[in-house]
């Protein structure tokens, strides 16, 4: 490999990554703004707005936009597609290295995200060849303002929403004594299950509460030392508790990706003896695209409501 060769690759290496990390940057920075600037006047939050349509990350058009910046660099190389596809895999595992080391990104997220982070990106790539492999590369340079409009689209576009998951499971016991572990549970000593908990998602160990009343505090103790502060808004008892979130620790794995609003216990008894518990959680997640993320939130939240109903259901059906 020449050394011009190497350098023209090196290039589009860094190209793509400083690209990426030019918008990260950009979000930051445009939410201290909006801290120190108060928003006051009509155009300060139209520049907000405008703003965060552009910067808002979007793990499909910004990815493209980074293999669009590499394939840039690349042409003239006569790089074959495997070629291009092995340099950006070299070029896209950086990424997420930097976010974990730079931005102290989570572990879990950054797995989550790199599949959809390297298939966009790779199609950003591939959309370059094509436009750059003739004599008018310069002039197809243009392609980057069209992903930036796109981009602009998108934003405009998004409105988060309150998402709901819903979970239950059948206990061998009557609703008094699946009652006595809803409001609060004793920790959970069994190992968690879930394939992300061993790549460090937290798992859920134990809930203490002040009492069975509305306006009861609440905490969710999960591993790692997270607690979630939550307040008893509705109780019925033998039938239903809600609680609201109030508090959600400064994790990684949750900072600006999710936030928790309300999670909610309900017992239906049902007439052989047996109770069905029913788990509910509500949560407005700010990753894009919505389909793709939403669908790992889900999954998640969902194995963190059986893990705590098969707890409630082994200490309910003890005493029988």
């Amino acid at each position: 490999m020449t050394g011009r060769r190497s350098l023209r690759i090196i290039m589009g290496l860094v190209a793509a990554n400083l690209l990426g990390v030019a918008f990260c940057f950009a979000f930051v920075l445009l939410f201290q703004f909006q801290d120190q600037a108060g928003l006051q006047s009509r155009a300060h939050q139209w520049v907000f707005g405008f703003a965060v349509m552009a910067i808002w990350p979007s793990l499909v058009l910004i990815p493209m936009a980074m293999g669009t910046a590499a394939a840039y660099f690349w042409r003239g190389l006569s790089f074959s597609l495997w070629e291009y596809f092995l340099w950006w895999i070299v070029t896209s595992l950086i990424s997420p290295f930097g976010a974990y080391f730079a931005f102290k990104e989570g572990a879990v997220c950054l797995l989550i995200g790199f599949p959809i982070l390297f298939v966009c990106g790779f199609a950003g790539v591939l959309l370059g060849r094509l436009l750059f492999k003739s004599k008018t590369a310069t002039i197809n340079l243009s392609v980057l303002p069209v992903l930036l409009i796109a981009t602009l689209a998108e934003g405009k576009m998004r409105q988060d929403q309150r998402h709901l998951v819903e979970d239950r499971i059948l206990i061998k016991a009557p609703a008094a004594d699946v009652w006595n572990y809803v409001v609060s549970f004793p920790s959970i000593d069994a190992a968690p299950n879930y394939w992300l908990n061993a790549v460090g998602l937290p798992s859920p160990l134990a809930t203490t509460c002040q009492g069975a009343f509305v306006g009861a505090a609440r905490d969710c103790i999960f591993s790692d030392g997270l607690v979630f502060k939550e307040r008893v808004s509705e109780i019925t008892p033998l039938r239903l508790l809600t609680f609201e979130i109030v508090e959600q620790p400064s994790n990684p794995e949750l900072l600006g990706h999710l936030t928790l609003h309300r999670g909610q216990f309900q017992l239906i008894q049902n007439n052989d003896g047996t109770t069905t518990l029913i788990g509910r959680s509500w949560y407005t997640l700010h990753m894009r695209p919505l389909w793709y993320f939403d669908w790992w939130t889900r999954d998640v939240t969902s194995h963190v409501h059986v893990r705590v109903m098969e707890h409630i259901k082994t200490l309910s059906e003890r005493k029988r």
